[in-house]
């Protein structure tokens, strides 16, 4: 037996040689001068389809280059709407993989993150990068896919310790939304101050364009959410940051847990008809509602507890009717950001829906016609 394992080992010994030459001569030397997991950087410079620079966050600069080692080449038939491309472009595919090359390096480093990448038409524009705004916060390569005729889906990736790293997205919570998220195909994505992304593009179902802010965490290598926001069609720009829907309606919350009317602290719930008089300027109309008078402005109506005919002076504030359609909120949004509601129900008797909050003796209430709809109408009482 031992003699047996012995002549084995002797036998094995000789063809492991023979074997491993083998190899050697057989197989493809798509990167003759490849070190391991190691390519030069002049070779890297020619075998890379595309190249971007990107910078961590203490500001390092590296080149991400994008390869494939199976890569093979066609050229467009017809016109790709999605990428603007034209009939004769050449187009290739393969498994396209990233090495990092750091400024001054002499060899570059292949990367494990899966691209999601399989084929690259040239002259390209729907792959990027978006430039960081502060020290600490890194640089984001974005690989994008087809989504829909109006958004692209991208996938962000950043170096952290001189690593190509995929970003994941999450909501308000910590839950994993997706790998990747919607984007428009023209500026769809946009760095602010304080590590924070915003993504736009238009929403065919609400016919709006919809806007979400992302905070990025490098340790957990995410994007968390961190506000949201709708602008009408006719409003396709940039919203000034700090005025998204989580601080209005956190704004909201505040103004009826202290009962006063929002951005108005001297007009609150309780006062007299004389001191609201007295502090505000004169209405531009005034009528009967079912339980009493309001005084009408432009953004919001003041309700009393008395109708036009018995107002005096002693007569009290008892509700602030805020007109939301200007704002663009929806239920699901209001939801996000305050919690579920006390109580959610179709009131028959004033037509459409009530979503109740309730902090401690005041209400804030949001009414809407359908479900899901737009909401058209906040009180405060």
């Amino acid at each position: 037996m031992i003699h047996s394992l012995r002549k084995q080992n002797w036998i094995a010994m000789v063809l492991l040689p023979i074997l491993f030459f083998g190899i050697l001569v057989l197989a493809p030397s798509n990167h003759a001068n490849a070190q391991g997991n190691r390519i030069p950087a002049e070779e890297l410079k020619e075998i890379s389809r595309l190249s971007f620079t990107l910078r961590d966050a203490y500001q390092t600069p590296y080149t991400v280059f994008i390869f494939a080692q199976d890569e093979e080449i066609s050229t467009l038939t017809e016109e790709d709407l999605w990428t603007n491309n034209n009939p004769g472009d050449p187009t290739y595919t393969g498994t396209y993989r990233a090495a990092l090359l750091k400024k001054g390096a002499t060899y570059g480093t292949v990367q494990s993150a899966d691209l999601d990448l399989h084929s690259i038409t040239i002259p390209q524009t729907w792959h990027y990068t978006i430039k960081s705004k502060e020290k600490l916060t890194p640089d984001m390569l974005f690989i994008t896919e087809w989504g829909s005729s109006n958004f692209n889906l991208a996938k962000p990736f950043i170096i952290r310790s001189g690593v190509l790293q995929p970003l994941k997205f999450v909501d308000n919570k910590g839950k994993k939304i997706n790998n990747f998220y919607p984007a428009g195909r023209d500026n769809g994505i946009r760095m602010l101050s304080d590590a924070r992304v915003q993504f736009k593009f238009y929403n065919n179902t609400l016919f709006k364009y919809e806007i979400e802010t992302f905070k990025l965490n490098i340790s957990k290598l995410e994007l968390r959410l961190t506000d949201t926001r709708y602008l009408n069609f006719d409003q396709p720009t940039w919203p000034n940051s700090g005025i998204g829907d989580r601080a209005y309606l956190e704004s909201l919350k505040n103004s009826a847990m202290k009962g006063i009317l929002p951005n108005q602290p001297n007009i609150k719930l309780g006062m007299t008809h004389k001191s609201m008089l007295n502090t505000l300027n004169k209405a531009k109309s005034r009528e009967n509602g079912e339980w009493g008078a309001y005084y009408v402005y432009s953004q919001y109506a003041i309700g009393f507890d008395s109708y036009l005919h018995e107002l005096n002076n002693t007569s009290k504030v008892m509700v602030f009717n805020l007109f939301a359609e200007p704002r663009n909120l929806y239920p699901e949004t209001v939801k996000l950001w305050l919690g579920k509601p006390q109580k959610e129900y179709l009131n028959e008797a004033e037509g459409g829906y009530d979503m109740i909050y309730k902090y401690g003796s005041r209400t804030l209430s949001f009414h809407y016609l359908e479900e899901d709809e737009q909401i058209y109408l906040i009180t405060i009482y």
